[in-house]
């Protein structure tokens, strides 16, 4: 509960708010009836902020109009009144806002309490179609990956370090495989904390690790490496290759195409290797490769970063050399 000191203040703020919206709403838009209500609400869903402001703008309802039909019943004239289905302004009171034209309601809110809220913050979340308002698809984008890359930084540090970069690499890379099982399964975020549920259909062939993949990637170079080399032999020499003539089907009459049995070229070769491994790596695997390449000093015997003076660790050095 507020004190009574608290309660005004909230009430001071309330209402510099409000102002600062309705300085966005055109005069005529206010004068017939427009209202800002503005309130701070907690979230205590995780991954939100503890205050934040929620803004609803009440848009008045259009008057009704009234259809006449006149009814003739011997020599009586009766007036019957019929209602349109949805009465609606002729002209949005704000351009190109729908809720203005049929009074509704336009809600947005801002991520901090009332008592922060500036100008800007009320500007950054209103739409253009408000005076000064700068919300867009844009604004959005940006703003999220702003907030994205600090939180990076503030979980793996933003310093110059080896460790800061390769810390946020491995979450950048995480988290740039999470948005695409994010994607995947409709844009619905898993439970807080939990991973992502496997979709229909996913089978034992996606379950590589790290180390496999990364074999993959030296066995696709390797390959593709090869194939360019037997390539350019083929271009020294004047090319290579049998060409054949095809008969058109009775399924595709078109003219007679010119095919070849050539080999694929090291993009085509590159691409289609990388775009078949990529899809095998989950989040949840990435997570287990993350959590085994870092762990707590001491935590392993014989590993070579937690207890470098072991006899074995020494063996490996030496026989490295």
């Amino acid at each position: 509960m507020f004190s009574a000191n608290e309660n005004i203040l909230l009430r001071q703020h309330k209402r510099r708010v409000v102002e600062y919206i309705e300085s966005t709403i055109p005069d005529n838009a206010l004068e017939l009836g427009t209202s800002v209500m503005v309130m701070q609400v907690s979230c205590r869903q995780p991954g939100c902020v503890p205050l934040e402001t929620a803004i609803t703008v009440v848009f008045p309802r259009p008057p009704s109009k009234k259809k006449k039909k006149k009814k003739e019943n011997g020599n009586v004239q009766q007036q019957e009144q019929q209602k349109e289905d949805v009465p609606a302004f002729p002209q949005p009171l704000l351009p190109n806002l729908e809720e203005s034209r049929i009074g509704g309601n336009f809600k947005t809110r801002i991520l901090k309490p009332l008592s922060d809220v500036t100008l800007d913050d009320v500007l950054d979340a209103l739409p253009p179609n408000f005076e000064g308002g700068r919300r867009t698809t844009e604004s959005l984008c940006l703003k999220a990956r702003d907030m994205t890359f600090a939180q990076i930084g503030q979980l793996a540090g933003n310093d110059d370090t080896g460790d800061s970069k390769e810390g946020r690499r491995l979450l950048a890379e995480y988290l740039k495989v999470c948005l695409e099982e994010y994607v995947e399964r409709g844009c619905v975020a898993p439970e807080w904390g939990e991973p992502f549920t496997p979709l229909d259909g996913d089978g034992d062939e996606k379950k590589e690790d790290w180390p496999q993949k990364e074999q993959r990637e030296t066995e696709a170079k390797k390959e593709a490496a090869d194939g360019l080399e037997n390539l350019n032999m083929n271009d020294k020499w004047g090319g290579g290759g049998n060409f054949v003539f095809r008969r058109p089907d009775e399924e595709n009459e078109d003219v007679p195409e010119l095919a070849s049995n050539r080999t694929p070229s090291i993009i085509e070769h590159s691409y289609a290797s990388t775009s078949k491994r990529n899809k095998y790596v989950s989040s949840e695997q990435m997570l287990q490769q993350i959590q085994k390449s870092q762990h707590a000093p001491g935590v392993r015997a014989h590993c070579p970063c937690c207890d470098p003076d072991s006899a074995s660790t020494y063996v490996d050095k030496m026989m490295g050399l």
